[in-house]
């Protein structure tokens, strides 16, 4: 593991649980940004927004999923759904595992390896890194969230990209 990984693992876990807080949050949230899958054999994303659901346990595990609507590369559509960890305390740092799909329209690109267009989602398995997070009492708010993942397109590979420009949340 690089230094700047065991700074940020230990970063995330050094702050203590607040003694009332509650074992299950549930919270509501919308974002806005853009998401897209790139491969040989297609493109797929654009930017919008989309509403989320997230389960906060203990504090510090993250559950959530959630969809967007996209435009940009014609029409799109992407679902969410992830896990992670995120530091405790009003600054509230977060990495996430995400899976990821995306529907709709796309471009398609014709080449001997893929000689048919792909038909079905693109799905792509990443990590999202939230490094400026924000618990303001049950609100919450995040800047900048970028996500890199790898989706495959058999033969070959496919990079999903996602940034979020502003998420915020209110719990319910």
């Amino acid at each position: 593991m690089s230094v700047s990984t065991l700074l940020v693992l230990s970063a995330l876990a050094s702050s203590p649980a607040p003694a009332d807080a509650p074992r299950h949050q549930l919270s509501l949230y919308v974002r806005s940004g853009a998401t897209v899958y790139l491969s040989p054999a297609r493109t797929q994303g654009g930017v919008g927004g989309g509403l989320g659901l997230r389960d906060t346990v203990d504090g510090r595990w993250l559950l959530q999923a959630d969809a967007n609507g996209l435009t940009g590369l014609g029409s799109a559509f992407s679902v969410r759904v992830g896990a992670g960890v995120q530091r405790q305390g009003w600054w509230s740092p977060a990495a996430l595992v995400n899976l990821t799909g995306v529907f709709g329209d796309r471009l398609d690109f014709l080449t001997p390896e893929h000689p048919v267009a792909i038909t079905g989602p693109a799905l792509g398995l990443g990590v999202t890194l939230a490094p400026a997070r924000f618990n303001l009492g049950s609100a919450q708010v995040s800047v900048l969230e970028l996500g890199v993942g790898v989706g495959t397109d058999r033969p070959g590979l496919g990079l999903l990209y996602g940034l979020t420009l502003l998420e915020v949340g209110m719990a319910l």
